[in-house]
């Protein structure tokens, strides 16, 4: 059953943080297209930072529909499902706001508030308002057999959370369990993302690649600022001659044109 509420409990919390993909859902208030992105490598990139607080570095990446989205209207949700032996489905309703890579708010936000290590390539910050929570059922979701997890697989995960249990807290204790479900364990993250960007980050071309391919969305709205900076745009101009902002009111949104 469909279930509504106003922030995160701490089991819905350790649950989502021990996932291994979601999506995020955005779109431009006006315009054709309504983008959806998987995101994964969830444990060094996304964290939920309370009730009604999370955030991920985003990498970069050909595509630039979530953060082009997010400057124009603030709007996003994440969505999480399970595919191991509890049916779940979680939608996190948002505000969001961007802080890229060249932002003195950048290292700070990575390091001390998200507690994050140095990512490669990563061109900016998503950082969530969770305004609300839903859960549903999940059953038409479908989940991995059993099979698809050998037993050495599963006891090298189990005894290493069992072993830490006496020094965790309540919440890491419900996400090392978590982590041990099936429709969790299972996945491994692809390295093809992780040398591209290393690759990238060694040779300093990841801002030429932002520049390419990450100025503006496929709707026209401006993309990450520090590529448009750089390929020579000046962004008060470029800004004015765009849809410029929303301002959530209620149920509906105001749109500004300059």
């Amino acid at each position: 059953m469909v279930a509504y509420f106003p922030s995160l409990s701490d089991s819905l919390r350790a649950w989502a943080q021990a996932q291994t993909v979601f999506f995020i859902a955005s779109a431009p208030t006006h315009g054709k297209h309504v983008n959806v992105s998987p995101k994964g490598y969830t444990d060094g990139t996304f964290k939920i930072l309370g009730p009604n607080l999370c955030a991920y570095v985003d990498r970069t990446g050909s595509g630039n529909e979530t953060i082009s989205h997010i400057y124009e209207n603030g709007r996003a949700t994440l969505m999480f499902c399970s595919f191991g032996s509890q049916p779940r489905i979680m939608r996190l309703f948002c505000r969001g706001r961007v802080i890229e890579w060249d932002s003195l708010e950048f290292q700070p936000f990575l390091s001390d508030t998200m507690k994050l290590e140095k990512v490669d390539a990563a061109r900016a910050i998503i950082v969530l308002d969770i305004i609300k929570v839903q859960t549903s059922c999940g059953y038409a979701v479908p989940r991995i057999r059993q099979t698809a997890l050998d037993n050495s697989a599963v006891g090298a995960v189990a005894p290493q959370c069992s072993s830490l249990s006496e020094n965790l807290s309540p919440l890491e204790e419900r996400l090392a369990k978590e982590k041990n479900d099936i429709g969790v364990a299972a996945f491994e993250e692809r390295p093809t993302l992780k040398f591209f960007n290393s690759k990238r980050e060694r040779e300093g071309t990841a801002h030429d690649y932002q520049n390419e391919m990450n100025t503006s969305s496929l709707d026209g709205l401006p993309g990450l600022r520090a590529a448009r900076r750089d390929t020579g745009e000046n962004l008060l101009v470029g800004d004015r001659i765009c849809l410029q902002s929303t301002r959530y009111m209620g149920k509906g949104s105001v749109m500004f044109v300059c």
